[in-house]
């Protein structure tokens, strides 16, 4: 997707997705576009990994993990890798069709939070201790010579470099893919507490912030903009998902919700 102009961007927000199984309501703390029909969904209340219809909002296919499921990344397009934080491991889900299983459990070295797919390796985020890490390689506050995280969340990648939200410090901190500080974002009257993060195009992102609205931000520039807010409908913003083939942006809130928000992006 091509360069995003904050100025003239007028989401358009879409009838919300309900999310349709025997269950009532859920907790969804992360999603990924699996293909243009199907989501991925993270349900912290069960515990539980959903593949959803993204056209029709039914749940076509459910795993139990053991605990908790928080960050998430798709590995390629049959295989996901789940952060379980209390159980300091990543799950592998694997996607057959409209079903999914457990794969294999790997053992992390802390409570793994947030995932995603660095070249060829996994990058992680760690809430305690406090730290990212890409495979054996690990950028942590003795790195840096400073407390530069404290509860970093999520992790996104884009263009070989590393983004991580960071929920207490109200910061998007940016890594070379070898770890290296490069940036640190912070607006705290515009974005307080981000928490999901996902690369729109290669020099723009979009945040969560649970000051109620989803900011777009710019790393060669630092600059930030409000392109959702809550008078647009957005509360308490914790997951976000956007599908390229239809330009639809997904977003869930962190508290009990039976449905999906929708908007198209122009």
């Amino acid at each position: 997707m091509t360069l995003v102009d904050p100025v003239n961007i007028r989401p358009q927000q879409q009838p919300p997705l309900p999310i349709s199984s025997s269950w009532e309501e859920y907790i969804i703390e992360d999603m990924v576009v699996v293909s243009g029909r199907r989501l991925l969904l993270t349900d912290v209340k069960h515990k539980s990994v959903l593949l959803v219809d993204s056209q029709e909002g039914g749940v076509l296919s459910t795993v139990s993990v053991p605990c908790a499921p928080y960050g998430m990344c798709m590995v390629d397009a049959a295989r996901a890798a789940v952060a379980l934080p209390d159980d300091k491991r990543l799950q592998y889900v694997h996607v057959n069709g409209d079903s999914l299983t457990l794969g294999k459990v790997v053992p992390m070295g802390g409570h793994v939070w947030g995932v995603n797919v660095l070249g060829d390796r996994l990058v992680v985020t760690y809430t305690e201790p406090p730290a990212v890490e890409v495979v054996t390689h690990r950028f942590d506050n003795k790195s840096a010579d400073r407390e530069l995280f404290e509860q970093p969340l999520y992790v996104t990648v884009s263009r070989d470099r590393v983004f991580v939200s960071d929920f207490i410090k109200n910061t998007i901190t940016m890594l070379s893919d070898q770890l290296q500080l490069l940036a640190t974002f912070r607006q705290p009257d515009l974005l307080k507490w981000p928490r999901g993060i996902i690369s729109l195009n290669d020099d723009q992102l979009l945040v969560c912030g649970w000051s109620h609205n989803i900011v777009l931000l710019q790393p060669s520039s630092g600059r930030m903009s409000a392109i959702l807010e809550r008078k647009d409908g957005v509360e308490c913003p914790a997951a976000l998902a956007f599908c390229h083939h239809s330009r639809t942006l997904d977003i869930t809130p962190f508290f009990t919700t039976n449905s999906i928000k929708r908007y198209k992006l122009h």
